[in-house]
C-alpha cells in the first residue's frame, strides 16, 4: 500500500504496518522468508522464516491493540525446515487472523482453531503467468456486523482479456476484541437511544454484550427460548434475520467500546435494536410468559442494590430462587456472581448457597473446588443449615473425597441432632463406594435417635 508506513523488527527482516479501515485497526506483518533461499523446487524444506523474526514482529503488532491481524510471507509453512516449522506456524496461527502466502500459484483456504480463536491461511494464486498457473489474485471481505467473511478467487481469462471470479467461499468469522462495558451501562444507552426498550433494556444488553443467549423464537410447537447456534439453526425466517442483525451490533459495541462513546456507537450501527423489540413484542403477544421471562431476565442482569426494609439484596435472593426454579442455572451463576461480594449477612449466605448449587452442576473441577469453599463457608457462618452439610457431602461424594464426606456427615449429624435422617440417604451413597460398615452403624444409630427409637 502506497505511503502505508512500517515500523521494522530489530533484523530488519520483518515489518509491521497499521491501517484503519471503518474504525477497524488492522494490524499486517510481513514477514521474509526467502533470506535463505536460492529459488525454485530445491527450495522446499529448507527455507527459514526463524522464530525471533516472528516473535519481534507480534510484539510489535500486539502494541497497537489491532482489532484484525493480518500475516504475510512468501512461502508456505510446509516449505520450512522442519525444526522451524511448528514454532512459527503455531506463533503465526495464534497471532493472526489471516495467514497469506504464495509461491505455489494454487489458490486455497485453510481453517485452523487454535487457543486464541481462529486463524485462515489462504494461498494467493499467482501474480505471473506461465503454462501451470494463471494471474491469480484473492481478496475478502469482511462484514463484523454478521461475522461473516468471503474469500473470493480472481483470476484472469485470455479469452476475454479480464479478470473473473472464479470462486468464492463463505466462513462464519466474528472480529470480537476485549469489552470492558458493564451490562449496566450499555442498558443506559439502549434507554436513551430507544424508548421502547424501557423495561427491558437489561436483558437486550447483557444479550448484546453476550451474558444472556436466551432468544424467543417461535416454532411448530409454540414459543421456545434458545441460543444464537439454536436460532441460526431453524431457517431463514424474517425474525432469525432480525436476531442476526441484533446481534451484530453487540459486536460492533465490542470492538469500538473505549474508542468511541456507547451514544455515537448506537446512533451509528444501532438500527437494528428496534426491530429486534418489536418482534419480542409481537412474540409477548402470543404468548405472555415471554414477557414475564424477559423481565425476569432484566431484573437479574440489572446491578443488585439494597431493599429499603434493611435486608440487603433481598429482592435479588428471591429472584436467584425463581431462577433455579425455571432451571436458568446460567442466569443464577450470573447473577449470583455479581451479588455475591456486595452481599452482608443472611443475604451474603443465601446467595452463597445458590452459586454453589449452580458451580456444582458445572464439568470443571476448579468450579466444584469453589462451590465445596462456599458451603464451608456458610457453615461456618452462624446461619448454617443442615442442607449445607448435605450439599457439602454430596459434592465429596461426587469428587471421590469419601473421607472428607464421612466428616462433613458426621459433623452435621452432631451439630443438628434433630435432622439426622435428613443425612442417611447421602451417607448411605458413602457406604456403598466405600464399604465402611461402622460408618453405616453410626447413620442407622443417629437416624433412629433422631426418630425417638
Amino acid at each position: 500500500m502506497q505511503g502505508q508506513d512500517r515500523e521494522y523488527t530489530t533484523d530488519r527482516l520483518a515489518y509491521v504496518s497499521m491501517v484503519e479501515v471503518a474504525d477497524l485497526r488492522f494490524a499486517i506483518i510481513g514477514l521474509n522468508s526467502s533470506w535463505l533461499a536460492e529459488g525454485g523446487v530445491n527450495d522446499e524444506g529448507k527455507v527459514l522464516i526463524g522464530e525471533s523474526q516472528v516473535k519481534s514482529a507480534i510484539d510489535i503488532a500486539k502494541g497497537y491493540s489491532p482489532h484484525v491481524v493480518l500475516g504475510l510471507q512468501h512461502h508456505p509453512f510446509d516449505w520450512l525446515q522442519r525444526f522451524d516449522r511448528r514454532p512459527v506456524q503455531h506463533s503465526m496461527e495464534e497471532a493472526c487472523h489471516f495467514v497469506h502466502c504464495g509461491h505455489l500459484h494454487d489458490p486455497e483456504v485453510k481453517e485452523v482453531v487454535v487457543e486464541s480463536g481462529r486463524c485462515v491461511t489462504i494461498t494467493a494464486g499467482a501474480s505471473f503467468e506461465s503454462r501451470v498457473s494463471r494471474n491469480t489474485y484473492t481478496t475478502i471481505e469482511l462484514d463484523p456486523l454478521t461475522g461473516k467473511a468471503e474469500v473470493k478467487f480472481i483470476q484472469y481469462n485470455p479469452q476475454v482479456s479480464a479478470y473473473e471470479y472464479v470462486s468464492r467461499r463463505s466462513l462464519n468469522y466474528a472480529i470480537d476484541g476485549p469489552c470492558d462495558c458493564t451490562v449496566a451501562e450499555l442498558a443506559d444507552e439502549i434507554d436513551s437511544y430507544c424508548k421502547a426498550a424501557s423495561g427491558f433494556s437489561g436483558y437486550l444488553a447483557a444479550l448484546l454484550l453476550g451474558f444472556s443467549s436466551d432468544i424467543p423464537m417461535m416454532t411448530d410447537g409454540g414459543v421456545v427460548f434458545g441460543n444464537w447456534n439454536f436460532i441460526n439453526g431453524i431457517g431463514d425466517g424474517p425474525f432469525v434475520h432480525v436476531v442476526t442483525r441484533f446481534r451484530g451490533v453487540g459486536r460492533v459495541v465490542r470492538l469500538l467500546h473505549g474508542r468511541k462513546p456507547l451514544d455515537e456507537i448506537l446512533e451509528a450501527h444501532g438500527d437494528a435494536i428496534p426491530p429486534f423489540i418489536r418482534g419480542l413484542e409481537n412474540l409477548a403477544e402470543m404468548e405472555p410468559a415471554v414477557k414475564d421471562y424477559m423481565m425476569m431476565q432484566n431484573k437479574a442482569r440489572t446491578p443488585p442494590h439494597a431493599t429499603r426494609d434493611g435486608e440487603p439484596l433481598r429482592h435479588t435472593v428471591d429472584l436467584l430462587v425463581d431462577l433455579v426454579r425455571m432451571d436458568d442455572w446460567d442466569g443464577a451463576r450470573d447473577l449470583a456472581e455479581r451479588s455475591i461480594d456486595v452481599s452482608e449477612d443472611a443475604s451474603r449466605i443465601k446467595v452463597a448457597r445458590i452459586l454453589a448449587l449452580c458451580l456444582a452442576r458445572s464439568t470443571e473441577g476448579s468450579d466444584k473446588t469453589r462451590a465445596v469453599e462456599l458451603y464451608q463457608e456458610a457453615l461456618a457462618s452462624d446461619r448454617a443449615e443442615p442442607g449445607d452439610s448435605g450439599a457439602l457431602a454430596t459434592l465429596m461424594v461426587d469428587l471421590g473425597r469419601y473421607e472428607d464426606a464421612k466428616a462433613v456427615i458426621d459433623e452435621g449429624m452432631r451439630r443438628f441432632p434433630n435432622q439426622c435422617q435428613a443425612f442417611v440417604e447421602t451417607g448411605m451413597k458413602i457406604v456403598e463406594a466405600s464399604g465402611d460398615r461402622g460408618f453405616r452403624d453410626r447413620l442407622i444409630r443417629n437416624a433412629r435417635k433422631d426418630q425417638g427409637e
